[in-house]
């Protein structure tokens, strides 16, 4: 996984961050850093990857990525044993994506810049789901 990195925490669970943008991937460590352990990955095919070695409890993907987009990320989970949370984020929040995310099976949406109370009950409720929903 070239492109993929991470950063490990002592705790937390496990969370993906799938955006080229590393200021998403700041953001969310400084929002989270004492709640997940925060991986990256920079496009579609190194998420998937990480997701089927990893298993992680939840997946924040931009809305446009470098080799797709959120759509086809949450296609390729949905024929997933155990399909993680997803959470789009986008400078372009709106009622018509937040929908369209709910619609095909996404868990949420969260608008950037990330306002911290957001995001981490997002998160959160996202962690509790994607942790119940395989007992990892």
């Amino acid at each position: 996984m070239a492109a993929a990195g991470y950063v490990r925490f002592q705790s937390g669970f496990p969370l993906l961050v799938v955006s080229s943008d590393e200021q998403d991937h700041a953001s969310l460590r400084q929002i989270l850093q004492h709640d997940c352990q925060l991986h990256r990955a920079g496009g579609r095919r190194d998420a998937l990857s990480f997701i089927r070695r990893f298993r992680p409890w939840v997946v924040v993907c931009d809305q446009i990525l470098a080799d797709g987009d959120w759509r086809d990320l949450l296609s390729d989970l949905q024929g997933e044993q155990e399909m993680p949370p997803l959470i789009v984020s986008s400078r372009l929040a709106d009622d018509r994506l937040w929908a369209e995310v709910l619609n095909l099976g996404g868990y949420d949406l969260l608008m950037k810049p990330f306002a911290e109370t957001e995001v981490s009950r997002v998160i959160r409720m996202a962690a509790h789901r994607g942790r119940k929903s395989g007992e990892r």
